[in-house]
């Protein structure tokens, strides 16, 4: 019985579906920050910054899978939850004052 050394790795950072990853997570980055910003001078409700919050998190999120290179049957499962999440944020309706 021989023993065979393991098939030596590539790094994902070095392909181009991991730069792309990592462009699309520090676009996402800035987006949230500049939504703080946005957010934090507004006259807005906890309930908006939630909304926007986690809307912007789905969709970077989605791009994330989708730059990485997955494929269609991994990331089904993930959309419809993301795709969930988000008919109920921005479906659901604030309180009437």
């Amino acid at each position: 019985m021989t023993v065979s050394a393991p098939a030596a790795a590539t790094s994902y950072l070095s392909s181009t579906e991991g730069q792309i990853t990592l462009l699309v997570l520090a676009l996402g980055a800035l987006i949230i920050v500049a939504q703080f910003f946005v957010l934090r001078f507004k006259e807005g409700t906890a309930e908006d910054a939630t909304r926007a919050y986690s809307i912007t998190l789905i969709i970077i999120g989605t791009l994330v899978l989708i730059c990485a290179g997955y494929s269609n049957n991994q990331i089904a499962p993930a959309m419809g939850l993301f795709g969930t999440i988000a008919g109920y944020l921005l479906g659901r309706k604030g309180t009437e004052k």
